[in-house]
């Protein structure tokens, strides 16, 4: 992770793991996590010392590259090598270690009044207190940046990233339009202008993809092909920014480029193959016909492409072609017996299967491996709860109350609290639990479904058929999908 990603996060105070989604409904899961931490007072002094102290040595280097911008930050770029400036450096870390923040800011003034070529002392801190996890000492320290040192662009730039990312797109539109016109004027450094500019178009180019500008984003991925080269990761967004125009052919076109460019990469490529990546667009345009033609494709191409199969086994729980999405589940945990997601994803079709049994026992390996992923311990608790043995629900109640507990706004968990409760004939429990589910404003398709149960033991079948046609209205998978249908057509009788 460059320092200037590590910047971003940090100061977005990113610390929290969520779902994305759950095994009951839309797609599989996906669980994103960022170990940040935050403190305050007293404490982050002693943090801050008690890191510097660890990481004296790498944060001399990096304040040596850090006069360049930080979300370019490379440990293969030139270290200053004048001694005047490497012994400034060595002043300020001395300080920063000391938690004499004020005296780190002095030492890093009288270098840059000598050396103006080098990055603001605001910018330079900055990467220190991300390098210590002080989320509002970035922020602080950018803030104060632009109004010490008004005419550098950098801190308007990471700034404006940090809002973006938040998703305040106004605010970051201003601030990056502030810093194009401090970057155009700027030449104290045209090697750091030139980092800078790359930095700029970045976040240029995902403010109008977030947007949907997607004229805006192509132009801006044409000037940092320009700048920079062509690479992988460019040539995808224009294939999605083509595509999004209706400009499919040209899509494929680019899509088809970046795989060939990715072959003679150093690095290993991480994006899906032209034909997969397509077709997961038409999948979002609800393009049955092209998504499953060109999945196709992309499984007879690359039959041994990990990523290829998970997307096909997706698209075939969309399509409720369960057994096919089986077979493939099957296949790529024998080939993968040590790849986690492969088992979780046959987990999950052996649960939407209702095989609750085999996704019992692919669950429970899984959570071996894993005792806290929330993820897998709802899959469990969905499993177990449906086997009619009380040992079984029992458990399946502690897991989904212990996933209640540390995801109290996440409504998954309340759904599948409720439905436990609901097979343990706890019908008050399962009422307010569904209650608490919809209150979070996200009612997926298995909550429609739980609630039309509950209203079916409570004597009201209309309001059944309700939740059942809500259920069934959407294109989302889930895995009482089936049951649902059957209990519709007999109501409908």
């Amino acid at each position: 992770m460059t320092l200037g990603a590590r910047i971003i996060i940090i100061a977005e105070g990113w610390g929290h793991s969520r779902s994305v989604n759950n095994f009951q409904g839309e797609k599989l899961a996906v669980k994103q996590t960022s170990n940040v931490k935050m403190g305050g007072g007293a404490q982050n002094g002693l943090r801050v010392f008690a890191i510097a102290k660890l990481l004296v040595v790498i944060a001399i280097i990096c304040v040596l590259i850090a006069f360049l911008p930080l979300s370019a930050y490379s440990a293969e770029q030139t270290v200053p090598t004048d001694p005047a400036i490497e012994s400034g450096i060595r002043q300020a870390v001395a300080a920063f270690n000391q938690s004499d923040f004020v005296g780190a800011v002095e030492e890093l003034k009288a270098l840059y009044a000598e050396f103006p070529q080098l990055a603001p002392p605001r910018i330079v801190l900055a990467q220190w207190f991300a390098q210590a996890n002080l989320g509002e000492a970035v922020r602080a320290s950018l803030e104060m940046a632009t109004n010490e040192t008004p005419d550098d662009p950098e801190s308007y730039v990471l700034l404006g990233e940090i809002l973006l990312r938040q998703r305040y797109l106004t605010a970051a539109d201003l601030l990056l339009q502030t810093a194009k016109v401090k970057l155009d004027a700027y030449d104290a450094n045209p090697e750091r202008k030139k980092l800078m500019e790359t930095s700029w178009l970045r976040n240029a180019i995902m403010l109008a993809e977030t947007r949907g500008q997607w004229d805006a984003m192509l132009a801006f991925l044409d000037q940092a092909s320009a700048q920079d080269g062509e690479n992988p990761t460019q040539l995808r967004q224009k294939g999605i920014a083509l595509f999004q125009l209706k400009r499919d052919d040209e899509a494929l076109a680019q899509f088809t480029k970046a795989d060939n460019l990715a072959k003679d990469a150093s690095e290993p490529d991480t994006g899906l193959p032209a034909e997969a990546a397509i077709a997961q667009l038409y999948q979002l345009r609800e393009d049955k016909a092209n998504a499953q033609k060109h999945l196709a494709e992309a499984l007879q191409k690359y039959p041994n492409s990990r990523e290829v199969v998970v997307l096909s086994i997706q698209s075939r729980i969309n399509e409720d072609q369960l057994e096919d999405a089986r077979k493939l589940a099957e296949n790529l945990l024998t080939e993968n017996p040590d790849w986690q997601p492969a088992k979780r994803l046959l987990a999950t079709v052996a649960l939407y299967l209702g095989d609750f049994k085999e996704s019992e026992k692919l669950f429970q390996e899984l959570i071996l491996v894993s005792p806290t992923d929330e993820q897998v311990a709802n899959g469990l608790a969905l499993a177990q709860c449906e086997q009619g043995d009380p040992q079984k629900l029992q458990r399946a109640l502690e897991y989904a109350r212990e996933n209640v507990r540390r995801n109290q706004q996440e409504s998954d968990y309340w759904a599948t609290l409720g439905w436990v409760l609901y097979k343990a004939d706890q019908l008050e429990a399962s009422g307010q639990a569904l209650k608490q589910a919809a209150a979070t404003g996200r009612v997926n398709a298995a909550t429609a479904y739980y609630l039309a149960r509950l209203a079916m033991k409570a004597g009201r079948p209309a309001e059944a058929i309700q939740f059942l046609e809500a259920a069934l209205g959407t294109p989302a998978p889930f895995a009482k999908r089936r049951d649902a249908v059957n209990l519709l057509e007999m109501l409908k009788k």
